[in-house]
Parts: C-alpha cells; sequence; structure tokens
C-alpha cells in the first residue's frame, strides 16, 4: 500500500514545498515568490508608480491632433480642429498644457474661430490623498459678447481613487476671469469646484470626462461651468496613433445680449503621441 504525503512550509520571502513517497529518497524544492501566495482574490490591485523623470524637463508626453468638428450653440457649423498637449506625470507633481484652435465657414464667411491655451500643475503629497492646484486659461472667440478672455484658479485637491486602471480626483480652489472687447471689462472673482476621472477599459482604449463650475463671487448667483467627456483608441501601437472622440459644453447664465447660454461641441480627431 502507497501512502503520500506533502509537507508546506512558508518562511520569509520563499516558500518550499516538500513531497515523497514512502520509501523514496528523492524531495522536490520549489522557490516560490511571496507576493504570489499574499495575492488575495478580489483585492484591488496597487498601481504601478513609475521611476520619477531626472528633471522637470524630462518626462513629458507629447500629442498633436487634427480632425473634424461640430458645433451647435452660438454658431451651427463644420470645422476643423488642430490641437498640441504635452503631459508630465511624477510621484509628487503632474503637470498638463496645451493649446487648441477651432476654423470653420459657412457660405464662404467665417462662422467660427476659437481658440484656448491652457495650463494645470498638481502638487501630490507623499502617502495622503490631499494635494494642491494651479490652473491658467486664455481664450479667443470672435463669437461671444468678448473677444478674450483670461482665468485662474488655485486650491486643494482631493484623489478619491488611483490605480492602473482609474482616478477620480476632485479641486476646490479660488480665483477669477477677467474679459477684453466687452462692455464689462472688470476683473470678477469666482469660486471653482471641479472633478476629474479617468478609466482604462483595456489596454488600448480609455475614456474620461471632467466637469468645472465657476460661480461668479462678484455678481452672484451668476455662473459658468464646462463639461467635456471623450473616447481614446490606440489604433496603431507602434506609430502611436490614436482616435479620439469626445464632446465639450460651455456654459454662461449670463452670456450677453443676443448669446445663447449653451456652447455645445463634439469632435473627432487623430493624434499623434511623441
Amino acid at each position: 500500500m502507497t501512502l503520500c504525503g506533502a509537507f508546506v512550509v512558508i518562511s520569509g520571502l520563499t516558500t518550499t514545498v516538500l513531497a515523497g513517497q514512502v520509501g523514496a529518497s528523492e524531495a522536490a524544492a520549489i522557490r516560490v515568490p511571496t507576493a504570489v501566495l499574499s495575492y488575495q482574490e478580489g483585492a484591488a490591485a496597487a498601481p504601478t508608480i513609475p521611476a520619477d523623470p531626472v528633471d522637470f524637463w524630462h518626462g513629458w508626453k507629447r500629442a498633436a491632433d487634427v480632425g473634424v468638428n461640430g458645433a451647435e450653440g452660438n454658431s451651427e457649423n463644420n470645422s476643423f480642429r488642430l490641437g498640441f498637449t504635452a503631459e508630465r506625470k511624477a510621484s509628487d507633481m503632474e503637470t498638463k498644457t496645451g493649446i487648441n484652435y477651432t476654423y470653420a465657414s459657412t457660405g464662404g464667411e467665417k462662422s467660427t474661430s476659437r481658440g484656448e491655451a491652457f495650463a494645470r500643475n498638481d502638487w501630490l503629497f507623499k502617502d495622503s490623498p490631499w494635494g494642491l492646484f494651479a490652473q491658467g486659461k486664455l481664450e479667443y472667440d470672435e463669437f461671444q459678447a468678448w473677444d478674450w478672455r483670461a482665468s485662474f484658479a488655485v486650491g486643494p485637491s482631493y484623489t478619491f481613487i488611483k490605480n492602473d486602471r482609474t482616478l477620480l480626483r476632485g479641486r476646490l480652489g479660488l480665483g477669477g476671469s477677467r474679459t477684453w472687447g466687452d462692455p464689462d471689462e472688470d476683473f470678477r472673482f469666482e469660486a471653482m469646484a471641479g472633478l476629474d476621472v479617468e478609466h482604462k477599459i483595456t489596454e488600448r482604449q480609455k475614456v474620461y470626462a471632467s466637469v468645472e463650475y465657476y460661480p461668479d463671487l462678484s455678481d452672484f448667483p451668476d455662473y459658468r461651468a464646462e463639461a467635456k467627456a471623450g473616447w481614446e483608441l490606440l489604433v496603431d501601437p507602434e506609430s502611436k496613433l490614436f482616435l479620439k472622440v469626445g464632446l465639450a459644453d460651455r456654459y454662461d447664465s449670463n452670456p450677453g445680449d443676443g448669446k445663447k447660454k449653451n456652447d455645445f461641441e463634439y469632435f473627432a480627431t487623430l493624434s499623434w503621441v511623441f
């Protein structure tokens, strides 16, 4: 009659499994990393922390976008869209900046001419969901009550979720805005509340959304708001070519005489990351 036995020993960083048969002189030993044994089914995977760039000028990911665009609101048309963004991520700081421009003509006449330049920096505290942010934006639009608008906001941020697939971060701040090219060019104090979410569906697909609310502290309850959402697909991993589809809405509770409160925009672009 044959008897089989197994003895498992877990110690330190290795596991040794000894198995044998009665009368046999051989013993097998297998070394297994503790990290494998400590995995628990259903537990959330900790985010992978990449090595920090050597300095602020390294580690940037840049993208150039070109595509078609549609708009409904103060102007209704088909148009083209150009854009450029640069993004850098480190364990203690995340920076994103960019510029985009949309132009269209209808019946031989210009119907859309809008540009935007923006920058945002998030300072992240080690081993804490809290952080600080500062952001600024410069906008140009020939079809608003104003021609130019500059705005900024600073304040704390809080990261609710951050792992290899999902990011959910909220922001609260104070700042202001000023317009040029309209009858009222005074500086206006504003508060700001924002929420950003990103989720990687697969290794080649990502969805994102954000919303920002700006109550006018100089003339409450007037406010403006911005929201956007989109989907990205990695079309060609070798050339780093992406397809981006999205929509955006800009709302102003007091847009000026003859102007609509909502400017809704949708777009599809090809993006080259380098």
